[in-house]
């Protein structure tokens, strides 16, 4: 098998030739049985030809399983080749702003239920490995609001007019109220994490920063939004007011800001609407690209397939209370 890995070169893998490259990133060091971690098991290979494809498996020398490359992984159950498989991982690793589940099924020809669940699989092998690993440095915060325009808003004028105080028109409704909030932290130069939320407050806010920065090592930089008050009895932090200024001297949020214009160019230009219970699957997908720009695409893929274990039993996550 090649080891050159391109979008044209893994369509032309054959299935074999794909579970070869999947141990091999997997199990570099030999196969390991996933459920006790034993090495060294036995091969068995089918002399007769059968329905299942797979001409040999492993079977554990320990609990005496059975198992092949794909198990415990996202590809484990489907019936789509592993190189469609490989195509689709690729288009999604390597397009800035995601691609949707109507484009890969038509490019790899699939069903667009196909298309759908195996592009949330894989945004499940994207979620942060590292996320244990905290955020140091000069970092910036700040929350942006997803989703589109609700209908019926009035401004502040017509909210004073005698026919909203006598209950012929609705109220003010402030259009942020009906959008999803999103918090996120950028490590200049460095890494980026986001966060569904429910909403922006302190205790929000310290929660987030507490589980994801080293207090010792950092620097905050954010706006002055209300929820970022009381960071300054526990964390370092410059205040940047937008009414003033966009930049003073190092103290901006340009870092953070420009992450949240290529998200959203992605969820409304190319998805177009996200459900607010699979939001934080595309953020996980957005973040892995992110953070790793600064690669080649193909070592992209390569890095996403070595960390495909784990399998995705419901992936609708509900915004925490």
């Amino acid at each position: 098998m090649s080891t050159k890995v391109n979008f044209q070169s893994v369509l032309k893998w054959s299935d074999d030739e794909c579970r070869e490259y999947l141990e091999k990133m997997r199990w570099p060091d030999g196969p390991h049985c996933p459920r006790c971690n034993t090495n060294h098991p036995y091969i068995i290979t089918r002399k007769a030809e059968t329905k299942n494809k797979i001409k040999s498996v492993y079977k554990c020398r320990n609990c005496n399983r059975q198992y092949t490359s794909t198990v415990g992984t996202i590809f484990e159950d489907s019936h789509i080749p592993l190189s469609k498989w490989f195509a689709a991982i690729f288009l999604m690793c390597a397009s800035k702003k995601g691609i949707s589940a109507h484009q890969i099924h038509r490019q790899l020809d699939i069903t667009y239920k196909s298309a759908w669940f195996m592009c949330h699989r894989i945004r499940e092998a994207m979620r942060d490995k590292n996320a244990f690993s905290p955020l140091t440095g000069t970092i910036e915060a700040d929350e942006t609001y997803i989703g589109g325009k609700t209908r019926g808003h009035w401004t502040l004028k017509e909210r004073m007019n005698d026919e909203v105080q006598m209950g012929l028109r609705p109220k003010f409704r402030h259009p942020r109220m009906d959008k999803e909030v999103v918090f996120g932290i950028l490590e200049r130069g460095g890494r980026v994490r986001t966060k569904h939320i429910k909403e922006m407050n302190s205790a929000t806010a310290k929660q987030i920063l507490n589980e994801n920065i080293d207090l010792e090592k950092s620097r905050l930089i954010t706006d002055a939004h209300k929820g970022y008050k009381q960071i300054k009895h526990y964390l370092p932090h410059d205040v940047i007011k937008h009414e003033e200024a966009y930049v003073r001297g190092d103290i901006h949020t340009q870092g953070i800001e420009n992450y949240w214009s290529l998200l959203k160019r992605g969820l409304y230009g190319v998805f177009h609407h996200v459900d607010a219970k699979y939001l934080s699957n595309y953020l996980n997908e957005f973040e892995y690209r992110f953070n790793r720009r600064k690669i080649s695409d193909e070592e992209r893929f390569e890095a996403l397939m070595s960390q495909t274990q784990g399998r995705l039993h419901w992936f609708c996550k509900s915004v925490p209370a």
